[in-house]
């Protein structure tokens, strides 16, 4: 009887330790890891304020867990824009956005089972030759004696997450470091005249060219009203021959009849992504394997062929380097 109660009151002394040290630990956490980047700041904020494309680097997909389903409310870079997730081993996690500093910072609140364990995290981005890039997550564990033992592991735990998604971040950034500006834009409804014609890579001057002259003529000669710059749509491509058929365009207010070869279009408002292109139309090449990138990684899916909007006019920008193309395709 003797032996059991001191066995009791070791067992009760050493639960009376366990509890004390506990209130003895740090009552908050904070795990922080950081990478340099050899990327422009504005490409590595837009990898990470859009929580759409946090699957491009983050290691939380659905290749570490195929049950995981996630879902995104509301709009990038809106303040309460969430993110959440459910499946058998990442179990289920709400991320919602609460602070946005374009190209500097995005702040965050994150909760695990439905709200019973949560934290605030925030990645910093510092400008520089290379950014440099810091990933932090603090959270409060409370009174409970469990979770302050267990906050002794949250760097263990959370650490080589942030570091494998930092160093996916890191190369994913510096491959689109050449990258063209790329948005996703609304295109209002338009009216256009138009000449539909066809090219090659020997003739594409030529063709435009003389498109583009006949319908300034017609403008001219009708006394219409440019309402936009113009404009070539890809309707057909031969990728070998690098043949095209197309709609060549000038957006007009009004016009009631073409003439000749050219004709009268409506063109209802739609969604885009669009890469803003700076350099000579024959090196156009590297923006649109951008753009095929970036929608093939948003999930977007092309609804017609790819245009050419030629914001400023060659023929008195005589710099190619100053050329500036707006390369759209239409998007759902």
């Amino acid at each position: 009887m003797k032996t059991l109660k001191k066995i009791l009151l070791w067992f009760l002394g050493i639960i009376a330790v366990i509890v004390v040290g506990a209130y003895l630990l740090p009552k908050t956490y904070k795990v922080e890891r950081t990478i340099y980047i050899k990327a422009k700041n504005n490409v590595i904020y837009d990898l990470t304020a859009n929580f759409g494309k946090w699957v491009l680097w983050v290691p939380w997909t659905k290749a570490m867990d195929s049950t995981a389903v996630f879902e995104i409310q509301g709009r990038e870079g809106e303040i309460g824009t969430t993110w959440k997730w459910e499946g058998k081993k990442m179990g289920d996690g709400t991320m919602t956005s609460t602070e946005y500093q374009p190209g500097k910072l995005i702040a965050y609140d994150l909760a695990f089972q439905k709200g019973a364990y949560k934290s605030k995290g925030r990645i910093e981005i510092e400008s520089g030759d290379s950014c440099k890039v810091s990933w932090i997550d603090e959270g409060d564990l409370g009174d409970k004696p469990l979770a302050r033992y267990m906050g002794l592991f949250m760097g263990k735990m959370m650490g080589p997450d942030f570091e494998k998604g930092l160093a996916k971040l890191k190369k994913i950034s510096e491959e689109r470091n050449g990258w063209p500006k790329i948005e996703e834009v609304v295109i209002p409804a338009q009216q256009v005249i138009y000449i539909l014609d066809s090219a090659g890579p020997k003739d594409y001057a030529t063709v435009m060219g003389k498109a583009f002259s006949e319908l300034d003529g017609f403008l001219k000669g009708s006394r219409l009203k440019q309402n936009g710059a113009p404009f070539a749509t890809c309707l057909k491509w031969d990728s070998v021959t690098m043949f095209s058929v197309m709609n060549i365009c000038i957006p007009v207010e009004k016009v009631e009849k073409g003439k000749g070869r050219i004709k009268l279009m409506s063109i209802p408002q739609h969604n885009a992504v669009q890469a803003i292109y700076f350099g000579s139309y024959a090196k156009t090449e590297s923006a649109y394997r951008a753009l095929a990138q970036y929608m093939k990684e948003s999930q977007k899916v092309e609804t017609a062929g790819p245009s050419e909007i030629y914001i400023n006019d060659p023929m008195s920008v005589k710099d190619t380097l100053k050329w500036e193309t707006h390369i759209v395709f239409p998007v759902k």
